[in-house]
């Protein structure tokens, strides 16, 4: 979807479409349980996009001992698949515009099969890096479309429910992935392992597309009669000068060419902006579409909501796998506490709360994302061997919090957006969210990773002297203790370079050889303890700096009206 500007001047053709304004195709009338099928259909079509975007993530070990993918091909197989999605986007929304939101999601649906069943059976890693670029790219012609078609088959007071469903879709997508790609690499369906975390998309898209093709009434823009190619090519450019940087900086260190890029995508939205307020006929992006205040304060929260959750699944399943030593699937079942809260509050806030006090009630989410990350801190501050009923008080109450903040976000930002523009509107709400999910990965990892690094060599310092003492102690000459320790020391460094807190390195093994074998358990002992200590300082870093972020979300939805008025 997978979370800000001057007030432009319209033109004529980009006057805002009155409250009544209707699509040039006419949706066919459904309702009842038509519409609910309908609705599940395209739900579990933006469901396998999520999971596709983070299940690779734990079949990654699987697929580099059976197709010899270096680490570069890895990061690829995980970042092109982003690159594409995020480049594409506001175009696959405009695309819904003009030839049919229905239509263009099919289109992308059977994309995204062809993708997964190229990169099911891909035999070398540039084949599937290729089938994840494609996939992306179909997943970005399939999400913008399903808020389009949400718009046009439930009218504005009933869009609650429906944002409640998408919601609860987006938490267990985001939840779910490492635990869904664990499970079916585990159990390994015909001896095909990594491969069914791209073949299993295939059935169950099929299935989609038959609801889809039977139930879901096609709808069009009205003035959108043909695709922007100039702004669909700035909003490429843009978002690779934004996108790639952030996707491969932070493993090359930040080199200047980084920092060139990220300053060129600001100037080339600028020239988007630019070119967009001139443009008369059938804009890309409506420029309208920023008169809607309730517009322009959703993507300011969205960008920051994102930018703070999306980092948080990642800290947390490094603090859980690499800190703590939990498995894939112990990590994400942990992790269920947080998507269980969601679904449940969404509904309790969209039924609820936002309809009583508005726009309070997703202040509220945010506090309440800001408490669970607090009680978090305190969590990994005062337990060092933590276990699910520590963190639960803090995920619970963090899912909760997300749930209250994403179905009103939602319904903010959409609510005033005529459906004529409905597809260029859910192309940018997404791209926002994407952007501020790469940002906030970004930036948090960032954070994460320096604090580690800092730790890492404290805690080192810290081990190097307790292994020198205590190989005194047995006995051992000074010497030999001195060299001993300096090994231990470089063990844990070099563990945490490669994010794997038990590698049989040379350096690992060399301690034991030089201080006897009766030892291994004891030194085994003190490289968990300082690695765990090393992740428990560097995610409660990472956990401040999401605090920081929720509370700008906070600021920013001031711009939010108190209130959303339904139209129509």
């Amino acid at each position: 979807m997978t979370p800000p500007r001057t007030r432009p001047s319209p033109s004529p053709a980009e006057t805002p479409a009155t409250p009544a304004a209707e699509p040039t195709v006419e949706p066919a009338p459904i309702a009842g349980r038509a519409r609910a099928i309908a609705l599940f259909a395209v739900l579990v079509g933006l469901l396998l996009d999520l999971l596709d975007i983070v299940i690779v993530n734990v079949a990654l070990p699987t697929i580099q001992e059976d197709i010899g993918a270096t680490s570069s091909n890895m990061q690829w197989m995980v970042g092109g698949y982003a690159l594409a999605f995020a480049t594409m986007l506001v175009t696959g929304g405009r695309l819904g515009d003009i030839y049919g939101r229905k239509r263009i999601f099919i289109i992308g649906m059977i994309g995204f099969a062809t993708a997964s069943l190229i990169a099911g059976i891909a035999d070398n890693p540039e084949q599937l890096i290729l089938a994840r670029f494609f996939q992306g790219g179909m997943g970005a012609l399939m999400v913008p479309q399903v808020l389009s078609i949400l718009q046009v088959m439930y009218p504005p007071a009933e869009r609650g429910r429906a944002f409640a469903g998408l919601s609860v879709v987006f938490a267990v997508g985001t939840v779910a992935g490492p635990i869904v790609g664990a499970l079916l690499t585990a159990v390994n369906v015909a001896n095909l392992t990594w491969r069914t975390v791209f073949l299993v998309n295939i059935p169950i898209a099929v299935v989609c597309l038959l609801i889809t093709a039977k139930l879901v009434p096609e709808s069009k823009g009205k003035s959108a009669q043909r695709l922007d190619v100039a702004g669909a090519a700035l909003v490429g450019i843009g978002m690779l000068l934004l996108v790639f940087p952030l996707i491969t900086g932070p493993e090359q260190g930040w080199p200047a060419w980084t920092l060139v890029s990220l300053a060129a995508s600001v100037v080339t939205f600028a020239v988007l902006v630019a070119v967009q307020r001139r443009r008369t006929e059938s804009p890309l992006i409506p420029m309208s579409l920023f008169s809607h205040r309730s517009f322009r304060g959703g993507l300011a929260v969205s960008l920051l909501f994102m930018s703070g959750v999306m980092p948080f699944f990642l800290v947390n399943t490094l603090y859980l796998q690499f800190g703590q030593g939990f498995s894939v699937i112990k990590a994400g079942l942990i992790g269920i506490m947080w998507g269980f809260a969601v679904p449940l509050f969404t509904a309790i806030s969209a039924r609820r709360i936002t309809p009583k006090i508005g726009r309070l009630g997703l202040q509220l989410g945010l506090t309440m994302l800001i408490a669970s990350m607090v009680i978090l801190i305190t969590v990994i501050n005062q337990i060092d061997a933590a276990n699910p009923w520590a963190l639960a008080p803090g995920l619970v109450l963090g899912g909760a919090g997300m749930g209250m903040t994403f179905a009103p976000l939602l319904t903010y930002t959409l609510n005033d957006v005529p459906l004529d523009s409905a597809g260029a509107a859910s192309g940018v709400f997404n791209t926002v969210q994407q952007m501020g999910a790469a940002i906030g990965i970004a930036l948090s990892s960032m954070v994460f990773f320096i604090a580690l690094a800092v730790q890492s060599s404290a805690v080192g310092d810290d081990l190097r002297n307790t292994v020198r003492d205590e190989l005194t102690a047995r006995g051992v000459p000074v010497a030999t203790a001195e060299s001993a320790a300096d090994d231990a020391r470089s063990c844990l460094t070099e563990r945490i370079k490669a994010a794997n807190p038990i590698a049989d390195l040379d350096v690992c093994r060399a301690v034991s050889s030089q201080s006897g074998a009766d030892v291994a358990d004891r030194h085994d002992e003190l490289q968990f303890t300082a690695n765990r200590t090393a992740y428990q300082e560097a995610t409660v870093r990472a956990l401040v700096y999401q605090i920081v972020v929720f509370a700008l979300a906070i600021a920013a939805s001031f711009l939010l009206p108190r209130r959303v008025e339904h139209r129509g």
